[in-house]
This record gives structure tokens, C-alpha cells and sequence, in this order.
């Protein structure tokens, strides 16, 4: 039994700190899978505070544990099950594309031995195992794998064109990859910036969901 609800919140402070760090997460981006600020994480963490029960609930979601865990005494260590998971399933995801696209060039190497651009659905395989990795990424993984995939999605969509095109001015394509990368960019400066104007300007200590 709990002695107080400081007690409650020192303890559950504590747990959240230790399966966090187990899981090499920085505050700042367990707050961004909870939609909160870092600001609500330290401060849940330092034992000021205690998240809602569905904060909870998905704290142990992305752990792999149970709300029990947390409020345990002496935490237990976490199964890598649910992380081996997601790894697995993204391999496989990879994995199934190129097959298929393996598949289709056979096929069409038998069909049509003198097809030339058979080679060219490898390449349109990059473009799709980026949409791939892009859905992945906002499922489980950190921000900066959204960032890589969907700069990934705009070289090769690019390089798909280029090489299955024939133009005259293969720059114009790559400046137009060019933006659309400084967009993207600019995006990701934009969402982190306007996360820690949401933790900064708030005077008081109070859970900051961001929208």
C-alpha cells in the first residue's frame, strides 16, 4: 500500500524514469508519442505530478508493460517482445515488397526477354518501401525515422521519374526534390519549435497536451 499520494507520484515518477531510460528515450521523445510536452514528462518524473490513466496506459503500450509495472515498488524489467515485434514486422514489410518486385522482374524477364526497363521496378520498389517505412514510423518509431522516410520518398520518387522519363533537363526534377526537402524540413523545425513554445510559455505546472 501506498503511504500518500506524494509517495504515488514519487513512485510512479520513478518507474516512468527507469523504463524510459531502459528504452534509450530521451523526455522529449516519450512526450512526443504521448503528444505532451517534455515539460509534463520531467515533471511527472521529478514526482510533481502523476499522468491520467490513459497517460498510463499508453506509457506501458509503448514499453511493452503494464500500468501494474508502474506503480509496482520494485519495477520489473520489461519483455523486448513488443519492440522485437514492431522490428520484425517492418523487416518483413521491407522484406515483401522486394519479393514481389523480384517476382515482377522475373516474370517479365521471361515474358518479354528483350523488356530493357525490367530493372527499373527495383527501383520504383524504393519509393514504395519508404510509404512503407513512412506508415511504420507514425505507428512506433521516433520522429527522425519520419523525417528520413519521407525524405527518402521524395529522392527516389525523383530518381523514378528521371530514369523512367526521358527528358531534357533532368536538374529542373531534382530542384523541384530540392523544395520539397526544404519543406519538409521546415515542417519538422516548425513542430518541434512550436513544442517547446508550448512548454515554455505555460507559467504553471500543469500537464500540457499539444495539439
Amino acid at each position: 500500500m501506498f503511504d500518500n499520494e506524494d509517495a504515488l507520484k514519487l513512485r510512479v515518477g520513478r518507474n516512468i524514469t527507469y523504463y524510459r531510460e531502459l528504452a534509450g528515450d530521451t523526455q522529449l521523445q516519450l512526450a512526443e508519442k504521448l503528444n505532451y510536452s517534455d515539460k509534463s514528462v520531467s515533471k511527472w518524473e521529478r514526482g510533481e505530478g502523476i499522468p491520467s490513466v490513459y497517460v498510463l496506459t499508453c506509457i506501458a503500450e509503448f514499453y511493452g508493460i503494464t500500468v501494474n509495472d508502474l506503480l509496482a515498488e520494485k519495477p520489473p524489467v520489461p519483455h523486448k517482445a513488443r519492440v522485437y515485434n514492431h522490428f520484425i514486422i517492418t523487416m518483413l514489410s521491407f522484406g515483401l515488397v522486394w519479393l514481389v518486385t523480384t517476382l515482377v522482374f522475373i516474370i517479365l524477364r521471361l515474358a518479354a526477354p528483350n523488356f530493357e526497363g525490367a530493372w527499373l521496378f527495383f527501383l520504383y520498389a524504393v519509393p514504395v518501401n519508404a510509404i512503407v517505412s513512412i506508415v511504420l514510423s507514425f505507428l512506433w518509431w521516433p520522429r527522425y525515422v519520419q523525417f528520413v522516410s519521407i525524405s527518402a520518398l521524395i529522392w527516389s520518387l525523383i530518381a523514378c521519374v528521371v530514369c523512367s522519363i526521358p527528358v531534357e533537363s533532368m536538374k529542373l526534377f531534382y530542384a523541384v526534390a530540392g523544395i520539397l526537402q526544404i519543406l519538409v524540413i521546415l515542417r519538422f523545425l516548425m513542430r518541434k519549435n512550436k513544442k517547446q513554445q508550448s512548454a515554455s510559455n505555460d507559467p504553471i505546472e500543469t500537464d500540457e497536451k499539444l495539439t
